[in-house]
């Protein structure tokens, strides 16, 4: 990564921001069983700039702690649930098919146990049902969402770290 200059600074700020707004707005389904969150897609950004990791950490870590019936637990475990699936899809990025299914994959486990320790119930069967609610939003809003974007070069511009 490049320095941190004030363009980032608020580049991760408007992303936190938006995922935050994003979990508000779709409250309704962010902390159901079956999770369908729609902040969610915004996890693609890291495929434009690594950087919006930071973004999206922050944004998850205040949504959570703002929003989610668990309160901290949530954005403590949530926010650890995001930063691997952020590392997986850094490091493995292609095909996108499945750098797009880490999320799934890291919410079904961690935030499945945490469910499941929770409110002491099984864990198979909140973990698959976590797993299916964010891979609908990956794979059905996601990656249609970054191949558009990836066709734009004045979004890839705005994005680029310089």
């Amino acid at each position: 990564m490049k320095t941190f200059v004030l363009k980032d600074f608020l580049m991760q700020s408007m992303i936190a921001a938006m995922y935050v707004v994003l979990v508000f707005v779709f409250q309704f389904l962010s902390f159901e069983t079956i999770q369908f969150r729609i902040a969610e897609v915004l996890l693609i950004l890291v495929f434009f700039d690594k950087k919006s990791f930071i973004g999206l950490t922050i944004g998850t870590f205040l949504a959570n702690y703002l929003m989610s019936p668990y309160g901290l637990v949530d954005a403590l475990f949530g926010t650890l649930a995001t930063v691997i699936a952020l590392i997986l899809m850094m490091i493995i990025s292609k095909p996108k098919i499945l750098s797009v299914l880490f999320p799934a994959i890291s919410n079904a486990v961690v935030i499945g146990l945490m469910i499941s320790l929770m409110n002491q119930i099984p864990f198979i069967p909140i973990a698959l049902w976590v797993f299916f609610g964010e891979a609908v939003v990956m794979v059905v809003l996601g990656l249609p969402i970054y191949y558009y974007l990836n066709k734009n070069s004045h979004f890839k511009e705005m994005m680029e770290s310089k």
